[in-house]
């Protein structure tokens, strides 16, 4: 091991710099860990920071590229470390109630205005749209503003009950079908789709193979980030005939305690919606939001999304896209095989309803037969 030492000494450092360069993440960071000469130039955050911005166009965002470098949150190698697994979900992992509690205490309390939104949108491994919000908009946190007088602190303390009881979305935009707006920050264009040829199949089909999304969740406070996308769209639907617009819905799931959720699984959906014309080969965006659901797909209020937003920034991750995807499929059929359980709960109770009604009735008729 030591031959290959003196070697690299004798290389120029610009050399191996460009060299390093060239390499992806996971490369960069075994090469980190081989020996002392290579660990110092790849740590160099002019590496990360150029691989940040090519994997994620908004991190190279003014906002974004402040907040990484910043001396509160770190470094690009450690927003690197955090951004580019997808949250993996493991159902014998998962069921540790001890690993849960262990999340639990390293999460700290965080507000709505310490949170930042990260997403990014690619076709054909292109980015086609990069954006980012900032807190959650339907959220007011009294001491982000200042409040001046009791008149906006009712105001806003009405407005933080609404937020924290009624059903979470986070919404980066969101605009009617109908509307015609010609904005060209709305539309991506892409390349031509008249190969994948006029049906609804073969369109989706292609939409699938060809769309991607990454939504990275940031706490300004810890500096934790989290990509809460599956990378590759989980469904698509298409509204005919009166709209040519596509819902693609991308999404994790999340194991939390029982006192947030009775079912201990949440699942955020990343949903896009958007008008393709052909013609023009663009997508127009209508619609990109983030919800979080309980198993059964009801929507979880903003208390507790929350907490469950805190946990995703400790969650376990894996860049292995098939041991995220096939724990995506682990959870479909947990979530059938919950449905079907309860659905045979309820026809046995149904049944159970009829039967005692029945005998009511005979009761009944004997008694009065009796009295006659």
């Amino acid at each position: 091991m030591e031959r290959p030492i003196c070697h690299l000494q004798s290389i120029n450092g610009d050399l191996l710099t460009d060299i390093m360069s060239r390499v992806d993440g996971s490369a960069l960071a075994s090469v980190a860990s081989t020996c002392s000469e290579l660990r110092g130039i790849a740590r160099d955050q002019s590496l990360w920071k150029k691989l940040c911005h090519s994997r994620w166009p908004s991190t190279a965002l003014a906002e974004a590229e402040h907040l990484i470098s910043g001396s509160v949150h770190g470094c690009f190698d450690k927003f690197y470390s955090d951004a580019c697994p997808l949250v993996l979900y493991d159902e014998v992992a998962n069921a540790n109630p001890l690993k849960l509690l262990e999340c639990a205490e390293l999460n700290p309390r965080t507000s709505p205005s310490d949170l930042l939104s990260l997403i990014d949108v690619y076709y054909k491994n292109k980015c086609v749209l990069s954006r980012i919000s900032d807190g959650i908009p339907e959220a007011v946190d009294k001491f982000k503003h200042g409040l001046v007088d009791s008149s906006w602190e009712m105001i806003a303390d009405k407005r933080q009950k609404w937020f924290l009881n009624y059903p979470f979305k986070l919404e980066l935009m969101d605009l009617d079908d109908d509307d015609d707006d010609d904005d060209e920050a709305l539309a991506s264009p892409i390349s031509s789709l008249n190969e994948a040829g006029k049906s609804r199949e073969n369109l989706c089909k292609k939409l699938i193979e060809d769309l991607r999304l990454s939504w990275i969740l940031v706490d300004k406070k810890t500096g934790k980030s989290v990509n809460l996308s599956s990378w590759k769209p989980l469904s698509v639907q298409k509204s005919w005939p009166y709209h040519a617009t596509y819902v693609m819905q991308f999404g994790c799931v999340l194991p939390v305690e029982e006192s947030l959720l009775p079912q201990k699984l949440a699942r955020f959906i990343v949903t896009t919606r958007f008008k393709m014309t052909e013609r023009e080969e663009c997508l127009k965006w209508r619609e990109i939001s983030m919800r979080i659901e309980n198993i059964e797909g009801a929507h979880v209020n903003g208390r507790s999304s929350l907490m469950i937003l805190n946990k995703a920034l400790y969650s376990q991750r894996s860049t292995n896209q098939f041991k995220v995807e096939e724990g995506l499929r682990k959870y479909e059929k947990q979530k059938r095989e919950m449905m079907r359980r309860r659905e045979s709960r309820e026809a046995l109770a149904d049944r159970l309803f009829t039967l005692i009604e029945i005998t009511v009735f005979v009761i009944l008729y004997v008694s009065l037969r009796l009295l006659v």
